[in-house]
């Protein structure tokens, strides 16, 4: 299942970019290895409001449909706010990999360092960070990012730059608090479906 996560009731979000690393210290002398194997993925927990009645119910279902790990869900993080009349941008150029990417059809000010941006839909989906201003020129510019691309995306594919969002799929079964006067509160922790 993929399906977009309704958001009328988050009430808090916890996102994190993790990490497959590892640190080694010496018992001796304390000195440091670290070892980064590259890998990173978004983590996030998302709590709920309390919702009752007709809301609660399809909530509840929505969350049951995932069967806990199995599903995958799109969650358009609501903390996201990037600038508008960003114009139509796109990739330009096949074959890109690693954390830059060269994108055309800009138009205003282009993002800035912390803006987010998704490439690709469905099963494709990612979300990725801005880790520098990027200032279109003549409606190019190019993209420092992380995490890094997991796959190379066809030229022409458009960012969306407007609502981005993130392919996640719970960590567990999702709870239900159920309370008097049939109020219910969810919270989720849920990790990238990559």
């Amino acid at each position: 299942m993929t399906a977009e996560l309704p958001l009328g009731a988050v009430r808090r979000v916890s996102r994190q970019l993790a990490s497959a690393s590892a640190i080694a210290a010496s018992p001796f002398t304390g000195t440091q290895q670290v070892q980064d194997w590259g890998g990173r993925w978004w983590v996030y927990e998302i709590e709920f409001a309390v919702v009752q009645g007709a809301d609660a119910r399809r909530l509840s279902a929505f969350f049951d449909a995932l069967a806990g790990p199995v599903g995958r869900f799109t969650f358009r993080d609501p903390s996201i706010r990037n600038p508008s009349g960003l114009g139509s941008p796109r990739v330009n150029g096949a074959g890109q990999a690693g954390t830059s990417l060269i994108t055309a059809g800009w138009t205003g000010t282009g993002l800035r360092a912390g803006d987010f941006f998704q490439l690709g839909t469905g099963t494709a989906l990612r979300l990725h960070r801005m880790t520098a201003d990027a200032v279109p020129v003549g409606g190019a510019c190019t993209l420092q990012f992380v995490p890094a691309l997991r796959y190379a995306p066809a030229n022409d594919l458009a960012l969306n730059v407007v609502n981005p969002g993130v392919l996640l799929r719970a960590q567990g079964a999702i709870p239900t608090e159920i309370g008097r006067v049939d109020k219910h509160q969810f919270s989720l922790t849920a990790r990238e479906a990559i």
